[in-house]
């Protein structure tokens, strides 16, 4: 293997911003720029560690059961909807039904997580050798640690089994490549274990919230991760390790300073006639509950418009009075179309960090410490569902669960209403087990057909993308389901 060195990082970030990731183990020529203090290292981060303006995964929503098949006008069944039957029934052939259809940016979802990755890894091994104060060295290494961990757990999530897969050890699975040094390699990594790269995502997550508990008064907004959205997202990736522990560890001190919840009974959307046309939805800085936004919406899929719709299962757990019906969803007039998606209302931006997440995944832990006998877990489980619930249901009486399996299910089902179309539903069905899921999908002359994802299938973890194949050849693809075969239903 012959090693190239890159005598200016800067050159990793710039030429980062100009190619595709799948050639982030190329060569890159020299540039005489270096970054010399902790603020330009600051700057690198933010202009292409974080994704402002890029959307990394524009679909794993629709593979969940939050979303099903709807029976369009006409004008809805063009080339591009219609290749999204490939990803919506689990085809393995995906990725070539969007390149046929002359889609290219859709499912860029691996080369992009390892492009920030890229610009966290130089960040990381240069900032503390920079001119700066601690205070800024130890906020920018800090969020760059936050950073990586966040798009490893991500990459892993989408391209892996599941780290509590039954029956396996995660030691045996294979999980996506570590790369957490900003050299470059003629030859790419294989892939590392799942267990590997969650060792590496909680060292690197335990580290960033070590740093940011010490810049508790460094204010850095809503685009940046502090303390606070380093321990959100630490209680995130501990929940998929089921290391309850730490969940309530971290979720606990994210809520000492994360914002109140938001009370939805008495809320106000700045477009009362349609959600969808507010600025202050749940997916927005306007939003009072946000810990942190980022991402952009350009290439995400969603259910308005298109072939797909707001599944009935997912619109029927919420209660009449539960006010998030009215404000995550806009109904509308169209025949099939009942009910869109409204959460991102006018914003840009394609996900957020929110307090509601820490009230769940503590309660979620809790509830799973409750069902190995610990009662007093059950009733603080209880307790943390209810200061939730009592901002979201008018005349709220609060929920006493007659089991420990019973108080499961009331989370899980919680989260699943509070946080749907946030991007989580299709990693919490993979932890819960990977359930049998079916989608209903239309063709243009109203023939509807049943597709099925077995349980535990095959198709849980997505086929790495064929670019990153040709450009590793130490990169081995993921088993592989068979072509899916619809039902007429």
């Amino acid at each position: 293997m012959r090693r190239i060195y890159i005598k200016s990082m800067a050159a990793v970030s710039l030429a980062l911003m100009m190619t595709s990731c799948s050639d982030f183990l190329a060569e890159t020529s020299q540039d005489e720029f270096e970054p010399k203090t902790a603020i330009a290292y600051q700057e690198i981060l933010n202009g292409t560690g974080y994704t402002t303006t890029t959307t990394l995964d524009a679909f794993t929503d629709l593979l969940s059961d939050d979303a099903e098949g709807a029976k369009g006008m006409a004008y809805n069944y063009n080339d591009a909807n219609n290749a999204h039957q490939a990803l919506f029934t689990w085809q393995p052939d995906a990725y070539q039904t969007f390149s046929d259809a002359g889609i290219k940016t859709t499912l860029h979802s691996y080369s992009e997580f390892y492009k920030r990755i890229m610009t966290c890894n130089l960040v990381i091994s240069g900032v503390n050798g920079t001119m700066g104060s601690e205070l800024e060295k130890n906020q920018t290494m800090g969020e760059a640690l936050a950073l990586r961990a966040f798009y490893y757990w991500y990459l892993v999530n989408m391209y892996a089994m599941p780290y509590n897969t039954p029956g396996a050890n995660p030691a045996q699975l294979p999980g996506v490549p570590l790369v957490t040094v900003a050299e470059m390699h003629d030859e790419g990594p294989a892939r590392n274990s799942v267990a590997e790269v969650y060792a590496q995502i909680t060292k690197d997550i335990e580290e960033s919230c070590r740093l940011l508990e010490t810049n508790k008064d460094f204010a850095v907004g809503l685009f940046r991760i502090n303390h606070t959205a380093a321990h959100l997202i630490a209680s995130r990736i501990y929940l998929h390790m089921e290391n309850w522990d730490k969940v309530i560890e971290h979720a606990t001190k994210g809520m000492e300073s994360a914002p109140a919840i938001c009370d939805l009974t008495t809320y106000t959307l700045s477009n009362k006639y349609a959600a969808a046309n507010s600025n202050n939805q749940i997916i927005s800085k306007n939003f009072p509950e946000v810990i942190f936004i980022n991402g952009s919406r350009n290439g995400r899929i969603l259910t308005e418009g298109t072939l797909m719709r707001v599944s009935d299962s997912l619109l029927s757990g919420y209660e009449a009075n539960d006010a998030r019906k009215a404000i995550y969803f806009q109904p509308n007039n169209y025949m099939y179309y009942l009910n869109w998606m409204a959460k991102f209302g006018l914003s840009e931006q394609g996900y957020v960090w929110r307090t509601a997440e820490l009230y769940l995944n503590r309660a979620e832990a809790y509830a799973a410490k409750n069902l190995k006998g610990d009662a007093a877990s059950g009733k603080k489980a209880e307790a943390d569902l209810n200061a939730l619930r009592a901002k979201r249901i008018k005349g709220y009486t609060p929920y006493q669960a007659a089991s420990a399996q019973a108080l499961m299910d009331f989370c899980r089902q919680e989260r699943r209403l509070e946080l749907c179309y946030e991007q989580h539903r299709w990693f919490d069905l993979r932890r819960y087990g990977m359930p049998e899921l079916k989608h209903t999908w239309y063709d243009a002359t109203g023939v509807c057909s049943e597709f099925t994802l077995k349980a535990k299938d095959a198709g849980y973890a997505l086929p790495i993308p064929q670019n990153a194949l040709d450009v590793n050849r130490n990169l081995q693809q993921n088993e592989l389901a068979p072509k899916r075969v619809g039902v007429a239903k």
